[in-house]
């Protein structure tokens, strides 16, 4: 349990780390060539512990990989285009809304029964997230529908991720979806490439790093624990982003954020107990 524990504080700091990278150096390459840098580093650092337990490497379920993969590679373009555009914290907070999505996406994909009071925390969670990001104001430009629309993809991966958890290992499941969002990602480097200098080479590496322990860690920690004691240590990563986007960009969270937050996050949780669940051998979307 207190392995899960930390699996998930590790996985929490890492996304910051991963996320604040990105929001710091996003301008300057194409989208493409970061996604590729996120799942090329993650790989290869990754790489030597999977090829020592070779059975990780088989699989059957190679569809559900790859459509786990294009989910996640489509998610990944979404919130790193939208990074360098939005406040730290308002990034973070849309991507908690990926419970919302998934309960939503719970009935017509894979004909799961959604409670009416499921209905009603949803609504509250997209309420929250209207009082946090403030559309009312003049800063809120289409990054932000950019941004949920990514949430919105983590929430489809994350619906075939535990259609895969049903038989598939956490190192299976990490390494078909770097090697796939490598190899996807890379076909498109000759149209998106800017030349890094050295301290540059730093970032990409750093964003590969973090991201693919993240990764990892978050996989590990729901494997070896419930979700209803997983999420409250993964709703960490919006205390982490509260401290990047104060002292590295000077942003201060209004209070409407802190409202927001409490909401969302509250949702979330409500939600995520029945996020991590594998799903029946007669479910959708292998």
């Amino acid at each position: 349990m207190a392995l899960a524990i930390l699996c998930a504080f590790l996985a929490a700091l890492g996304f910051a780390i991963m996320y604040a990278l990105i929001k710091g150096v996003g301008l300057e390459f194409g989208i493409a060539q970061l996604v590729f840098f996120r799942s090329l580093v993650a790989l290869l650092v990754f790489s030597p512990m999977l090829l020592q337990n070779g059975h990780l490497l088989k699989t059957n379920r190679l569809k559900g990989h790859l459509l786990r993969s294009i989910f996640g590679l489509a998610s990944m373009f979404c919130l790193f285009v939208s990074a360098p555009h939005i406040p730290f914290t308002d990034l973070t907070l849309i991507i908690f809304t990926m419970p919302l999505f998934v309960t939503i996406l719970s009935y017509p994909l894979l004909k799961e029964k959604v409670a009416r009071n499921q209905y009603l925390i949803v609504i509250a969670g997209f309420i929250g997230i209207f009082i946090a990001t403030e559309p009312e104001t003049n800063n809120f430009t289409i990054f932000y529908f950019i941004a949920v629309a990514g949430s919105a993809l983590y929430g489809l991966a994350v619906i075939t991720i535990r259609q895969l958890g049903e038989t598939e290992a956490p190192g299976t499941t990490f390494f078909y979806f770097t090697i796939i969002c490598t190899i996807l990602s890379g076909c498109t480097l000759p149209f998106d490439w800017i030349s890094p200098n050295s301290m540059d080479w730093a970032y990409l590496f750093g964003i590969g790093v973090f991201g693919g322990l993240a990764q990892f860690a978050m996989i590990k920690a729901y494997k070896l624990a419930p979700a209803n004691l997983i999420a409250p240590v993964e709703y960490t990563q919006f205390l982490w982003a509260i401290v990047f986007g104060l002292v590295i960009w000077g942003e201060v969270p209004s209070l409407k954020t802190y409202i927001g937050a409490l909401i969302i996050i509250g949702a979330a949780f409500a939600l995520s107990q029945n996020i991590s669940k594998p799903l029946r051998k007669n479910d959708n979307l292998r």
